[in-house]
């Protein structure tokens, strides 16, 4: 039986080691407008999947990620892993990158977010599981997956410690350029639909945005059933990757059909024939000595407690 108080997961050194205060806050501001507010402390990497599990299985109704994407990641894996039926996620963002929090409409200001939660409006969204050589039991992702230079930019922006946000990103994607990735030989198949491709960059998406500012599908919903899928057409040299990012941050590569693919499908098959493939999954690292890799959407898979949702037709 579901109980009528909140978990929430938060890593206590978040927000610049300000965690355990903003838990603090988040319990009063819970108990001002009338709701109950556990809070179950991450310790290390993964750790936000298992209290979540652990949440769901002893029966919370709502399971509230307080962080950024890798935390919201974390307790996705971990409700999805329960298979408890009727469990609701929150969201919080005050962690290093929110892309998915801005996709459904979270605010960023913490008493509103905290207001949305406890008025406890959801809607059921689709999920995404992949599998690959390093993960043969899959994970769930909400944002999209990444392959190629999209997660070598993200990998490397990770490694900055005192930067964050689009200038980690900036310098990231100035590192890459230097040293640019050679397309790999890919074949992929979208539902029934088969490309061989040479190409560096590959993002099959839920949400629309990755990076802080990277609108990588323009329009991307998340409760469509279906993923949207955007690769490079053909390799791209210096002048071809900066162009691409421009794009990327304006979100018009869908109108430059020369250089990308961009299409809708429900399940993705990705094989690269010659070698290693770096991939991401919401941000985090899927793998860097993949060579086959599978997709599939989940649709309507998670009862998610939203904001308004952005609309490609707003």
């Amino acid at each position: 039986m579901l109980r009528k108080d909140i978990l929430l997961i938060i890593n206590p050194n978040a927000s610049k080691g300000r965690g355990k205060k903003k838990a603090k806050e988040i319990q009063a501001l819970f108990r001002e407008f009338g709701r109950e507010c556990t809070v179950a402390y991450t310790r290390a990497p993964g750790h936000a999947e298992s209290l979540a599990k652990r949440g769901a299985l002893y029966g919370y109704d709502t399971i509230v990620a307080a962080g950024g994407d890798g935390t919201v990641n974390e307790t996705v894996n971990g409700i999805m892993r329960a298979g408890t039926a009727g469990v609701r996620m929150g969201i919080i963002p005050i962690g290093r990158g929110n892309d998915f929090s801005w996709m459904v409409g979270i605010p960023s200001n913490q008493k509103k977010a905290v207001r949305l939660i406890a008025e406890g409006k959801a809607r059921r969204i689709d999920v995404g599981f992949c599998k690959g050589t390093d993960h043969p039991d899959g994970v769930y992702f909400v944002n999209g997956v990444g392959f190629g230079f999209e997660p070598m930019v993200n990998f490397r922006a990770m490694e900055y410690k005192h930067i964050n946000g689009m200038l980690s990103y900036g310098v990231a994607f100035l590192y890459i350029l230097k040293h640019p990735p050679k397309a790999y030989s890919i074949t992929l198949d979208a539902d029934d639909r088969h490309f061989e491709l040479e190409t560096q960059q590959i993002s099959v998406s839920n949400g629309r945005r990755m990076g802080s500012s990277f609108i990588i599908s323009p329009l991307a919903e998340v409760d469509d059933g279906l993923f949207d899928v955007t690769f490079a057409n053909y390799p791209l040299e210096r002048g071809g990757l900066v162009k691409a990012v421009l794009s990327f941050l304006r979100g018009s590569q869908i109108t430059d059909k020369e250089t990308f693919t961009y299409m809708r499908a429900r399940t993705v098959t990705i094989k690269a024939a010659d070698r290693y493939v770096e991939a991401h999954y919401d941000g985090e690292l899927f793998s860097h000595t993949g060579k086959e890799f599978s997709i599939e959407l989940m649709p309507g898979a998670l009862e998610l407690i939203h904001g308004r949702i952005r609309s490609s037709s707003k």
